[in-house]
């Protein structure tokens, strides 16, 4: 399995130019927040997810995509209430 540095490393950069942390507690339960690196608006907060999951950098990349996936979801939603 990965570190828990190289998993937060890959996490967090996949989603520049947005701010994303990632943090891993004790019971090895991952959350993943991204934000506006301006006005640190949260744009989307995942919690629970386990570490386990993340153990291979296809895992991770799933995880990225299907996080990338809701983030387009949430804009259009946006986007729709503004219209």
């Amino acid at each position: 399995m990965m570190s828990v540095l190289e998993q937060r490393h890959i996490v967090e950069c996949a989603f520049l130019p947005l701010a994303c942390s990632c943090y891993i507690d004790g019971n090895e339960s991952v959350t993943i927040q991204i934000r506006d690196p301006v006005t640190a608006q949260v744009y989307l907060n995942v919690t629970g997810i386990s570490r386990a999951e993340l153990s291979t950098s296809r895992q991770i990349s799933q995880l990225v995509m299907q996080l990338r996936q809701d983030l387009r979801t949430l804009n259009s939603g946006t986007a729709e209430q503004r219209a």
